[in-house]
């Protein structure tokens, strides 16, 4: 499971150095992808082969705007002997990524933002929605 939270820096070439807890997680490749909320996704293979089966057997009309997201955004990446990954710069421009990055484990995916735009959305968090959320979920 993909848990955690680890604060890390761009350097000169757009690499962010990914935590080794993830990486051992998520495998020598992955891909990420543009995501709701202004953030890059990443899935391990074996969950990102998951979703592209639930969404082949899916009316392409219904999904189609979801594969376009998902797809023409994704990359596959493989970490470097020091562990960084590339942000190409469509995805930086997504997430408003220009320095400071926040990457948290979200149970099977994990979540690349931007360090201000993270702690904008955390402090905004509405307690009484996750609870009804949780409660609704049988949590």
């Amino acid at each position: 499971m993909l848990i955690g939270r680890y604060e890390h820096t761009l350097d000169a070439k757009s690499r962010v150095n990914f935590p080794p807890k993830l990486r051992a997680e998520l495998g020598e490749t992955f891909y990420i992808t543009k995501w709701l909320d202004g953030c890059i996704i990443g899935y391990a293979e074996k969950e990102w082969n998951r979703i592209a089966e639930i969404l082949k057997a899916k009316s392409m009309v219904k999904t189609r705007d979801i594969q376009r997201m998902l797809y023409a955004n994704a990359m596959d990446v493989t970490p470097d002997k020091q562990g960084r990954i590339l942000l190409p710069q469509y995805l930086k421009n997504h997430a408003n990524i220009t320095k400071d990055v926040i990457i948290i484990g979200a149970g099977n995916h994990v979540e690349i933002w931007d360090k201000a735009a993270y702690e904008k959305q955390e402090s905004e968090m509405d307690f009484a929605d996750i609870e009804a959320a949780m409660e609704e979920l049988e949590f």
